[in-house]
């Protein structure tokens, strides 16, 4: 992508496709309908032809130097929604300010609107997902170790801001990738903890912990035909980042994510 990718989402409309936050702009991309390429050979397959090369699609929703997009996700409506990371948070006081915030792509204009008011700031987005009905909004600020939920419409900017969850100081890592299951529940990757919580946003009661044999989960999502998969990403540790794969207890299964309706 020749830039920095905080966060993808999938497309509509255009078989394969993606978009993608990158730092320097907001990007698209077709994947090929194979991961595989013929010409490699060997034990090796050539991943060359995996997709069709970015192409620019709308500007980043700010221009500070230290800020660039860092988690995000489609809302269920078909915008995009991505928040932004301060790239010196862990430099000190002043390079480390709360000076990132949250902001939609819409869907209909590819104009970015401005959703979490200016009196808030913080310096890591992760978190966010969607309730099923698309009303609520979860987001956390991963420095701080909480969880927060917002009350959500495409129109208006996000409302009502109240905590879910502050790690206890005996749960080692931060909160950082998030995802919604079909009841309800809040799963929530915690880096540096090796585990996934799973949370009950009403009461912040951790219900279900999947141990995961890797230092640094980061994010997650559901997958598989039934949606009863749990698919989580980690990053560089001894043995290099990864995918994780886990069946879910019976009853557990996710939700369709939905599509940006550019």
């Amino acid at each position: 992508m020749n830039t920095a990718v905080g966060c993808i989402g999938l497309r509509a409309r255009i078989d394969n496709a993606l978009v993608i936050a990158g730092e320097s702009a907001i990007l698209t991309t077709t994947m090929a309908s194979s991961t595989t390429d013929s010409g490699g050979g060997g034990t090796h397959p050539i991943l060359s032809d995996f997709a069709s090369g970015p192409r620019f699609l709308a500007h980043r929703p700010d221009h500070m130097s230290t800020t660039r997009p860092n988690d995000g996700r489609v809302d269920r409506y078909g915008n995009f929604v991505v928040g932004m990371y301060n790239q010196y948070h862990r430099a000190g006081a002043t390079e480390g300010a709360n000076n990132a915030g949250l902001y939609r792509l819409n869907a209909r204009t590819l104009q970015w609107e401005e959703i979490l008011h200016e009196s808030y700031r913080f310096r890591v987005s992760n978190c966010i997902c969607f309730s099923g009905d698309g009303t609520t909004m979860f987001f956390g600020d991963t420095p701080t170790r909480k969880v927060y939920a917002f009350d959500y419409s495409p129109d208006g900017p996000l409302r009502n801001r109240r905590l879910v969850w502050t790690m206890p100081a005996s749960m080692a890592g931060a909160p950082d990738g998030a995802q919604v299951d079909a009841n309800g529940k809040l799963w929530v990757a915690i880096t540096g903890g090796r585990k996934v919580v799973q949370l009950d946003p009403g009461s912040g009661i951790v219900e279900c912990i999947v141990h995961v044999g890797d230092a640094n989960p980061t994010s997650l999502t559901f997958g598989g035909r039934d949606l009863d998969e749990l698919f989580i990403t980690t990053r560089a540790s001894p043995n290099g980042g990864g995918i994780w794969r886990v069946k879910m207890p019976y009853g557990v299964r996710g939700l369709p994510e939905p599509e940006f309706q550019a």
